[in-house]
């Protein structure tokens, strides 16, 4: 009788944020994982605000085949998010999943890597005059929501001349 291969799901876990496009980047790093074929699927999951939430995306990778979870919170530090936030919904997750198993990574925190983007951050500053490209990049992504604090406001970065916040 042949074994059954485990299949392997990443979910990037994420605040999530009020404001359209937010998830842009980490989206993006989905995408570069995906492509890097090391997990049989590969989500993203957010705590509010953002879709999908972090129940929804160990919903998605389960409906899809996975029978192991790992999970990588998108923070820096071990804060409130990774400590109390993470573990209840992952508990969650369990209790409603009880034949899969989750594993949590540690946040990225002080890997030596991220120097390396940090110095690259560094070395292309640029004035404020340039900070509006990215938040229109993000701005492709708006939706009408009453949740969002810009939405429909002259700040909002669907308006081609908004005033920067």
């Amino acid at each position: 009788m042949q074994e059954k291969k485990t299949k392997r799901a990443l979910i990037l876990f994420s605040h999530g944020s009020l404001l359209c496009g937010s998830g842009e980047a980490l989206e993006a790093h989905a995408a570069r994982l995906r492509e890097q074929g090391e997990f049989d699927l590969v989500s993203v999951g957010y705590l509010n605000y953002t879709e999908p939430r972090f129940s929804e995306a160990a919903a998605q990778v389960i409906a899809g085949g996975a029978s192991e979870i790992v999970v990588v919170p998108y923070f820096l530090v071990p804060g409130f998010f990774v400590t109390k936030s993470l573990p209840e919904a992952v508990d969650l997750a369990r209790a409603r999943f009880p034949g899969v198993r989750f594993i949590v990574s540690p946040p990225l925190g002080d890997d030596a890597r991220l120097a390396d983007a940090l110095l690259d951050a560094a070395l292309n500053a640029r004035g404020p005059e340039h900070w509006r490209d990215p938040i229109g990049r993000a701005a492709l992504a708006c939706r009408p929501s009453p949740d969002c604090p810009l939405y429909g406001t002259p700040a909002c970065p669907k308006v081609p001349e908004a005033p920067l916040v």
